[in-house]
């Protein structure tokens, strides 16, 4: 992975983005950059049928030593992000976001193989 530039403001292109998690045309991805320094910085986003989210990767944001240690660290972030269905919002919408969530947990209590 190259390191990144930030921009003027001090957003980083990501270097590695990482979808973690998916249904239908719903979907919750990680992004990491290697900056300058040599320390990973990361941003989250998610979007679904009624909504979404997302953090860009940052100059300004911790950084992590290891690149395991920053996706880590995104998918932890991305759980802290998320967000309980509104009462408004369908059935359906609960399932989405419930299924992506369960996909997100599963990565985190699995050992990486990357």
């Amino acid at each position: 992975m190259q390191p990144s530039k930030p921009n003027e403001c001090g957003v980083l292109d990501a270097g590695l983005r990482e979808v973690v998690a998916t249904h239908g045309r719903g979907y919750a991805a990680i992004r990491i950059a290697l900056c300058n320094e040599g320390l990973y910085r990361i941003g989250v986003e998610m979007h679904y049928a009624h909504g979404g989210f997302a953090f860009p990767v940052s100059i300004h944001a911790e950084g992590f030593a290891t690149l395991d240690a920053g996706r880590m660290a995104a998918l932890v972030l991305l759980l802290r992000s998320w967000h309980a269905p509104f009462p408004s919002e369908p059935e359906s919408v609960r399932a989405e976001l419930a299924a992506m969530r369960a996909q997100v947990e599963a990565r985190l209590r699995q050992p990486t193989l990357f």
